[in-house]
């Protein structure tokens, strides 16, 4: 009986002793897993902050390029402000002497005659009647063109600024619009056909597919030029169409430019891969494009013909708060 007790023990011992080593081996197995975990999160957040950095680098590279657009649109209403502040400017002084005139002339200082020979005088100098009728004209188109300078610096701060990649339930069309009324001095001379229908809201990041729109729209505005001088096209057209389709969002943005090199297709994704010369390119619109849309759990594709255009197709999930 005690051998039997014994051999029991050396049993429960050997158990035990297995069961120890297992438990040591896990131990090491779940602090492994831990650090490694540690070191896929830091990495992760590593990848984050660069993906960030290189969004804004690009902004900032597309913003340079927009930059002599940006300041014709803004010229344009800066002028006609400053040409009907120089007017109002004018006509306050002969406003100001007959405002005086006719204080004195109420205060029996001044005849009726002399009042009327002040008045003559000033009407003849100023124009008064001219500013009567007009006055009201002025300030609102001074008004005008403060407020479209004002929404312009607002769209280009908005689009420089750097973002905190927040999702939310949101029309994507106003992104798309919103890159439309920044790039409108840079496709004026560009035929633009926009087709638009209503589509469902979805989760998405406005910022994001704001400046991914601009990246595509200056790359086919790039394209349409280039093929015009090179007498590929008389007149340059993009065509931008959106629209549901199912449990989907379809986005297509079509050109009549130079196109794409059957070689080159399938590298037009590829970080710092250009076609345009030095200087006039950074190789990013497409690759941030392609992150902004993977992001959005879409898929993008491009077909292109050389020296016939490029249609680039996107097709994004609408998807509700995740």
């Amino acid at each position: 009986m005690d051998q039997d007790n014994n051999e029991y023990y050396k049993a429960y011992l050997r158990e035990k002793q297995a069961r120890d080593a297992l438990e040591s081996l896990l131990e090491d197995k779940t602090r492994s897993l831990y650090l490694a975990n540690q070191e896929l999160e830091a990495n992760l957040a590593q990848l984050k902050r660069q993906h960030a950095a290189i969004l804004q680098s690009e902004k900032m590279a597309t913003l340079g390029v927009m930059s002599a657009g940006v300041a014709h649109e803004i010229n344009n209403p800066l002028a006609y402000v400053n040409s009907n502040i120089s007017t109002l400017g004018q006509v306050a002084k002969g406003v100001a002497d007959l405002i005086n005139a006719s204080q004195r002339f109420s205060d029996n200082a001044l005849d009726q005659d002399t009042f009327k020979d002040t008045f003559r005088k000033l009407e003849s100098q100023y124009q008064l009647s001219f500013f009567a009728d007009d006055a009201q004209e002025l300030i609102e188109d001074c008004q005008d063109g403060c407020q479209r300078i004002a929404v312009i610096v607002a769209s280009l701060l908005d689009f420089a600024r750097p973002k905190n990649n927040e999702f939310v339930m949101a029309d994507m069309t106003e992104a798309i619009d919103s890159a439309l009324a920044l790039l409108a001095n840079q496709l004026k001379h560009i035929k633009l056909v926009v087709k638009q229908v209503d589509i469902p809201l979805s989760y998405c990041n406005l910022a994001a597919l704001n400046q991914m729109v601009i990246n595509l729209l200056m790359n086919a505005k790039y394209a349409c030029e280039q093929a015009k001088a090179q007498g590929h096209c008389q007149t340059p057209q993009i065509t931008l169409r959106v629209q549901p389709t199912k449990e989907q969002i379809l986005i297509e943005l079509i050109d009549n430019g130079t196109g794409i090199e059957k070689g080159n297709l399938e590298h037009v994704f590829e970080p710092f891969f250009t076609t345009k010369p030095v200087g006039q390119g950074t190789g990013m619109g497409l690759a941030v494009a392609y992150g902004i849309v993977s992001e959005h759990k879409g898929a993008i594709s491009v077909e292109s013909k050389l020296n016939e255009g490029t249609k680039v197709t996107i097709t994004f999930p609408v998807r509700a708060i995740s």
